[in-house]
């Protein structure tokens, strides 16, 4: 996709993965339906499973999974296949397409093997590489949408969405459905037919939660929707084309950790065996089996982009999908329209949660929804740059670790029209770095809204592929974006009084910031919800 083509703006009609249309437009109002996913203790590691095609970003995407791998609990990675990637089989005469085989992420796996030591020293958790070798696993990767033959992956998937763990399970797609539809079909073949079929539909229901990047084949639309139609969802369709090959077209002050100098000193240069893997723009290194105007690593791809400097970075689409599962303080999968560093989703059905709600982005002075995952692009790379130092340095005390934050008051408090309401910070910092603090309110993911204007969004479509590059909404006359005031929102007690016309069980989301002084400047949070009685 040339995202530097003209786009095509219409007036928001919301399709989802082929299926239902949104009956509401894109706003900046959140939703309070069903939950995505039925409850999980805050301090019990997400269960996942990432399935991927192995296109160049999900590479990239892949190696900073590892340095995140103790931060859940990853029960697969499958190989699949997609519209842009797929294997081929010479038996039925289907030429292989951009396929870029199946060792690189056993490549990936041997060099984590040398950092893990080290990552170890830094933080608990992080699984072994012989723990993740064993839940690697080929699937459907033959054709695109290819569901007919059962596959080792797609019998691996079958006996995670049987086994007798009853934690919800998020099935990161980074590719197509097509593997995971196999597992489905697998099981409706084994049970429909029989008395275990309604407890077996139930199981799967309550268990799965499939998060989407695009709809990367027919799959869904075609099988799981029909035969699974109250599978859980969470749909991506545009906005991690921002922290993906779409990334020059945010707001420069967004891209510094994405451009070449900041890539180089933090991420590619000496940062061990892993990171030597990370693909960036123009590095000298190919792709086997990717087409060649498709190669982002060789010279000629610079000359025919020439607003591509050597060492930017390329794209990282597919990592939204296990950020949302990063228990940082700030998202909540009980609640997908809180946000986060994974963005910010609407309940547009009891099954179905898109992220097309909108952030205020004060560098384009408009509501988008994209800005919802790029307001945290600085922060979600200066941790990624400790973690990468984390790799090559055996000592805790030479490296920078996240500060600990908490609110004194709690995290859910109730409140009156009227009062006064007063947050105070606690925090530490391991290494003993000094904190600053700040208070926001992330009055978007608010349900109290002084402005009830009706404008509605706008979808942006690119022009050659027809596919949506997120929504956009302008601000109108006598709109107030934040209208409520925090008084010493930069020390470590914050105080807010809840306005006169505000209603009864309106929410206030206050979100505390915690940054150290050390390398990167990491950041720590807390989100308080003030619910108004």
């Amino acid at each position: 996709m040339n995202w530097k083509k003209m786009l095509v703006f219409g007036i928001v009609g919301l399709f989802s993965l082929g299926l239902t249309a949104c009956s509401t437009s894109p706003s900046t109002t959140s939703s309070a339906k069903k939950n995505v996913t039925n409850n999980q203790t805050s301090l019990e590691k997400y269960r996942t499973v990432i399935t991927t095609d192995g296109e160049v970003d999900d590479m990239n995407s892949m190696i900073r999974y590892l340095y995140y791998s103790n931060e859940m609990d990853l029960a697969g990675i499958i190989l699949t296949s997609s519209t842009y990637h797929y294997a081929g089989d010479e038996e039925k005469g289907i030429e292989p397409y951009r396929w870029t085989g199946t060792d690189w992420i056993y490549d990936m796996l041997d060099a984590y093997e040398e950092i893990q030591p080290n990552l170890s020293k830094h933080a608990s958790g992080y699984p072994t590489a012989n723990t993740l070798r064993n839940i690697t696993k080929i699937g459907n990767i033959s054709n695109v949408g290819e569901m007919n033959q059962i596959t080792e992956g797609s019998e691996f998937l079958k006996e995670l969405f049987l086994d007798k763990d009853e934690r919800p399970l998020y099935v990161q797609t980074w590719g197509g459905t097509n593997t995971t539809a196999r597992a489905l079909k697998s099981i409706e073949e084994a049970y429909k037919d029989t008395n275990d079929w309604e407890d077996i539909q139930k199981k799967i229901y309550d268990k799965l939660v499939l998060y989407i990047i695009l709809d990367q084949d027919d799959s869904y639309s075609d099988y799981i929707a029909k035969s699974w139609p109250n599978l859980q969802v969470l749909n991506d369709q545009s906005n991690f084309w921002y922290f993906a090959y779409l990334w020059q077209a945010n707001n420069e002050a967004l891209t510094k950790t994405l451009q070449a100098d900041w890539q180089k000193e933090n991420i590619l240069d000496n940062k061990g065996p892993l990171l030597e893997l990370y693909a960036s723009m123009g590095d000298g290194n190919l792709i086997d089996g990717e087409l060649e105007d498709e190669q982002r690593g060789s010279s000629d791809y610079l000359k025919a982009n020439p607003t591509y400097h050597q060492y930017d970075f390329i794209s990282e689409g597919d990592s939204p999908s296990y950020f949302y599962l990063f228990q940082n303080g700030l998202n909540n999968v009980e609640h997908p329209n809180y946000g986060g560093w994974g963005g910010r989703f609407d309940i547009v059905s009891n099954n179905l949660s898109q992220n097309i709600q909108l952030d205020y982005n004060p560098y384009t002075d408009q509501f988008e929804s994209q800005y919802t995952l790029t307001r945290w692009i600085t922060d979600i790379n200066n941790d990624f740059a400790a973690r990468a130092d984390w790799g090559v340095t055996e000592n805790y005390e030479d490296a920078n670790h996240t500060p600990e934050v908490s609110v004194a008051e709690g995290t859910k408090l109730t409140a009156k029209v009227g009062e006064k309401v007063t947050l105070t910070a606690k925090a530490t910092d391991p290494d003993g770095d000094n904190l600053t603090y700040k208070w926001w309110r992330y009055f978007e993911a608010d349900t109290y809204k002084e402005y009830t204007g009706d404008s509605q969004a706008t979808e942006m479509i690119d022009e050659e592929s027809g596919l949506s590059l997120g929504w956009v909404r302008t601000l109108e006359k006598g709109e107030v974006v934040d209208p409520v005031e925090l008084e010493n929102a930069d020390t470590t007690t914050v105080s807010f009084t809840i306005p006169k016309d505000t209603k009864s069980g309106d929410t206030f989301h206050i979100i505390l910031e915690v940054q150290d002084d050390g390398s990167h400047t990491l950041k720590a949070y807390q989100r308080v919800v003030v619910t108004v009685k």
